[in-house]
């Protein structure tokens, strides 16, 4: 999902125009061990769901959301800039048949959904490093809040054991100032600290820390074009048992913070 100005090119899966391959590729990244620790921190992160309005601002394929219902969320709402994700989000709402408590609505900022009833639950997975004003962003996101709501953010971390490695190749040896991360759509990073002075600015403050991809285990491979990496996922293990420990919490290539009143 991309809200700035930067986009994806027109081949890659996110702009796929078949909702069916779009789900599929979702799928796929999901079952990645990176996505699937920072999933399970997640919802850590955002708790019970009985009964919540849950507001997805990024939403993608849409799988919090229709999760989410699935737990006995009462609503769910989703909103992203690309109606190809809209459109495989709304497929699986339908065939996991919560369809009639999910709402998709296409655009580029809150001010799409800043009519609509204040939610319990904000997600911003994965959003924040897109857009070109993060504080307004978070501003918004803190007025839709209820008044004991939960802001889950979720983004990419300057104080991570990958940033010192992977960046260092990427902005001194390689010379690429512009590389933020493994998104091209990225537009900057982000650190704890940075993150509760925004948060606070916006009248929140962060509650509980989880990081994830605190040992990369995604490695450049030495084989050639066919294989560009070695996945070595069995080291995602250790960021289960140290992603919720402070200061190891704070640390990781995946960094997710809980913002309340």
């Amino acid at each position: 999902m991309t809200t700035g100005p930067l986009d994806y090119p027109t081949d890659h899966w996110l702009k796929s125009a078949d909702p069916e391959a779009l789900l599929c590729a979702s799928v796929k990244q999901q079952s990645l061990a990176y996505s699937q620790v920072k999933n399970y921190f997640l919802w850590e992160l955002i708790g019970t769901v009985e009964g919540i309005r849950l507001l997805d601002f990024g939403c993608g394929s849409g799988f919090f959301m229709v999760e989410a219902v699935k737990r006995g969320a009462a609503s769910a709402v989703g909103v992203d800039a690309l109606e190809s994700c809209l459109a495989a989000a709304r497929l699986l709402a339908e065939r996991e048949r919560v369809a009639e408590r999910t709402v998709f609505v296409r655009g580029e900022s809150l001010s799409a959904v800043s009519n609509r009833h204040l939610f319990d639950v904000i997600l911003l997975r994965d959003v924040i490093e897109h857009v070109d004003d993060d504080s307004l962003l978070l501003s918004q996101a803190a007025r839709l809040l209820s008044p004991r709501g939960r802001l889950i953010v979720a983004t990419q971390n300057a104080w991570s054991l990958n940033y010192f490695l992977e960046g260092a190749i990427q902005r001194f040896i390689l010379k690429k100032q512009s590389w933020f991360g493994w998104d091209p759509t990225h537009l900057r990073f982000y650190t704890p600290k940075r993150l509760t002075r925004l948060l606070g600015e916006a009248g929140l403050r962060p509650t509980s820390w989880r990081s994830g991809y605190l040992v990369p285990h995604k490695i450049p491979s030495p084989f050639g074009k066919n294989r560009k990496y070695i996945r070595l996922e069995i080291l995602a293990r250790l960021d289960r048992f140290l992603g919720r420990v402070t200061p190891f919490n704070r640390l990781g290539w995946s960094l997710m913070v809980r913002g309340e009143r």
